[in-house]
């Protein structure tokens, strides 16, 4: 007998440890949150919060973490504002001090040189915050996390009432509810909607790291919603690395924008007038060079061509694909003329235009570059690249400065790519011509005239020079030059016609290939567009070009965070 009584009590105080264990648990008895909207959007909020304190985790009182910190569906960072108003236990004030989190505010509420007596205590956290409305085109809303989802204490009940700020009808007011871990869409509350205010409870316990989450929609115009203008200050003050580019991007462009006013600005043209003859001493090419201020595919085209057409070298055509061939002339040839020329046949006496002769084709391009540079850059026309220097090095500097703040996102790399557009955009316009590259433009113009339209009513008829084959090829590398080879070449067409009637139709010596004088706006396109496409390609290395309703879950909205004991 004496064995079993041994026994029985020894289970019954077993029994007893337990049930002391598990009254005496660390946890929170109630969280409880009432929710003030304003109607300039702010919101005050009172969390009453009741656990039981065994000196384990709660030794000198409770911490709240209060999340600030986010990040928009752009990558872009939301900080949301969190003033303390104040903080009690069991009625009275009690001490209290934040400190800086990853992402957010954390109040230790208690005192560091006084242990808590065990036992239940009610706090009580008063705050306001702000930014935490979400506005959409037909309602306004509150996610709001009314417990947070970090609390290391089961919670055994959750509550909440929200306020608006003026009494919204209970039918124009939606209330929805999650509980139980991040993530989850369990919906063990209820809830009640009334006129301008909606409670809502949980009807099952919270495990650790489990939480209430409230959505509460009512119409708009009900809370006041941030215009753009504001919502951009939003923008710019969350975001360092934004507001960074963006006065980069402004500086560059007001810098830029001065720079082109003092040195970017093109003289006024004079009085334009039809010309007869391009201006004396300019080869085809260097009128392009000038006319683009820089060199492109067509000044070396054109240059080929007058070439070509002078007698120093044939053009064959076979579907798109070009062949040069020299041949002997004692044509006078400009300078730049000369280093092409030089260059062109040094592997032999033909050269079919192909990427694979690039190491022909390329150092001629670029002795014929170098040449035009040398006889017309900073005489004719200034590039001012020096001014573009410190608007890259700005742009450059800012992105280092950008990237060791780790404060890059999508957005802030938009706004970087579009300062270097506008740094590309002033490359081109600080280009200008000088007084005499002025007056060689206005040359320029009304030789185009001439060469675009013939029968203008504008032009001297008395002096228009007879339409023949030799004034045809002798301009056509002019027309290429300024784009209007198609226009010039149709001019001829009836010319060409009445020749081939009387069966001497004209025929280039010059150029070998799908010829018609009934087609010859296709012929100029041929060796306007296609040609200069072609040569341009073939000085490039192959491979350096390219060809190519619902949605809510526990822990989500503001609010949220959680907290434990200290």
């Amino acid at each position: 007998m004496r064995v079993s009584q041994m026994l029985r009590t020894v289970w019954l105080l077993v029994g007893f440890s337990v049930c002391a264990s598990a009254i005496a648990e660390e946890r929170i008895l109630s969280f409880h949150s009432q929710i003030a909207i304003a109607a300039d959007a702010s919101m005050q909020v009172r969390e009453e919060i009741e656990v039981v304190a065994e000196g384990n985790d709660i030794r000198r009182g409770i911490y709240r973490d209060f999340p600030t910190d986010y990040t928009d569906r752009y990558g872009n960072a939301y900080r949301v504002d969190f003033d303390l108003i104040g903080v009690s236990r069991d009625g009275h004030p009690e001490p209290s001090h934040t400190a800086r989190r990853t992402n957010g505010v954390r109040v230790y509420i208690g005192s560091e040189d006084i242990l808590l007596p065990p036992g239940r205590h009610a706090y009580t956290l008063e705050y306001t915050t702000r930014r935490q409305i979400g506005f959409f085109a037909d309602h306004d809303e509150l996610y709001w996390n009314v417990t947070g989802n970090g609390w290391v204490f089961p919670i055994d009940r959750a509550s909440a009432v929200v306020l608006l700020p003026e009494p919204v009808p209970a039918a124009q007011i939606s209330a929805l509810g999650f509980t139980g871990s991040t993530g989850s869409t369990a919906g063990d509350y209820t809830a009640t909607v009334d006129t301008g205010r909606v409670e809502i409870s949980t009807t099952a316990p919270l495990g650790a790291n489990q939480g209430l989450t409230l959505v509460v929609s009512w119409p708009k115009g009900v809370v006041s919603e941030p215009g753009n203008w504001q919502r951009l200050v939003y923008l710019l003050q969350d975001n360092r690395g934004l507001l960074l580019a963006s006065a980069a991007l402004l500086l560059s462009w007001l810098y830029l924008h001065l720079a082109w006013q003092r040195v970017g600005r093109d003289p006024a043209p004079g009085v334009i007038f039809p010309r007869y003859e391009p201006p004396a001493g300019y080869s085809p090419a260097s009128a392009r060079y000038i006319w683009r201020m820089g060199y492109d595919g067509k000044v070396l085209a054109a240059a080929v061509i007058n070439l070509a057409v002078k007698g120093y070298l044939a053009i064959t055509s076979d579907d798109g694909d070009f062949r040069l061939q020299r041949k002997s002339s004692f044509e006078k040839l400009a300078p730049g003329e000369s280093a092409l020329l030089s260059l062109l046949f040094v592997a032999g006496p033909d050269l079919e235009l192909d990427d694979k002769n690039h190491t022909v084709i390329g150092p001629a391009r670029a002795a014929h570059k170098r040449a035009l540079q040398s006889d017309y850059q900073n005489i004719h026309f200034r590039l001012n690249t020096a001014k573009i220097a410190p608007a890259v090095l700005g742009m450059l500097a800012t992105a280092v400065v950008i990237a060791l703040l780790q404060a890059f996102t999508p957005l802030v790399a938009a706004v970087l790519f579009a300062s270097g557009l506008i740094i590309v955009l002033y490359i081109y316009l600080l280009r200008a011509p000088t007084a005499k590259g002025r007056l060689l433009l206005d040359e320029l113009m009304g030789f185009k005239l001439y060469l675009e339209v013939a029968e203008r009513d504008d032009l001297d008829r008395s002096h228009l020079p007879e339409k023949t084959p030799a004034l045809f090829e002798r301009f056509l590398p002019y027309a290429i030059a300024l784009g209007v080879e198609q226009a010039w070449a149709e001019q001829f067409a009836e010319v060409f016609e009445r020749m081939r009637e009387g069966r001497t139709a004209y025929t280039p010596v010059w150029y070998s290939g799908n010829f018609d004088s009934a087609r010859l706006g296709a012929f100029a396109s041929d060796v306007g567009s296609s040609f200069s496409s072609a040569i341009s390609s073939a000085a490039t290395p192959p491979g350096s070009s390219s060809g190519g309703g619902g949605g809510g879950s526990s822990g989500g909205g503001g609010g949220g965070g959680g907290g434990g004991g200290w």
